[in-house]
């Protein structure tokens, strides 16, 4: 068969089902790119997040050691959030939005870690940063730090 006999008014073209089944592939195509940018997106803000957390409990742990240092700043059976002052806060530089948390305080028995009984010096938190947002779009980093109580005498036995 001729060409001309195929195609008798010799003006080629597509059909409609075939142009409705390009759309709908390029519009699957597009709605798989979007899917994929926002998912990086949300991935980049958590990463973010959990990034800055673990900034922010390192700079927590050093805020309460610095406490800890200072005349009378070492609390002997720390409750929960006992060194959580606000002048602790400040001095970490966590921002507005965030939350720290502290555990009480356990002690070290001489042979194991143990409910607070008598504190001979020596004590284990563990701090909590929680980064603003709610559920998937929040994040949360905690670090367990221990705390000992500063000497102040004279060597050969300053404790």
């Amino acid at each position: 068969m001729s060409a001309a006999a195929r195609d008798p008014g010799g003006e080629g073209g597509e059909t409609l089902i075939e142009l409705l089944v390009t759309i709908v592939i390029l519009g699957l195509a597009g709605v798989a790119v979007m899917a994929g940018l926002e998912l990086s997106v949300k991935t980049s803000d958590l990463g973010r997040k959990q990034a800055n957390g673990g900034s922010y409990v390192r700079s927590l742990a050093e805020a309460i050691q610095d406490a800890a240092n200072t005349s009378g700043g070492y609390k002997s059976c720390a409750a929960a959030n006992a060194y959580l002052s606000s002048a602790v806060k400040n001095a970490a530089g966590l921002p507005a939005g965030y939350t720290a948390t502290q555990t009480a305080a356990v002690v070290y028995n001489g042979t194991a870690w143990a409910s607070c009984g008598t504190d001979d010096g020596s004590q284990r938190l563990t701090l909590n940063v929680t980064s603003p947002g709610a559920g998937s779009h929040q994040a949360s980093e905690s670090l367990t730090v221990i705390i000992r109580k500063p000497c102040s005498g004279s060597l050969p036995s300053p404790c």
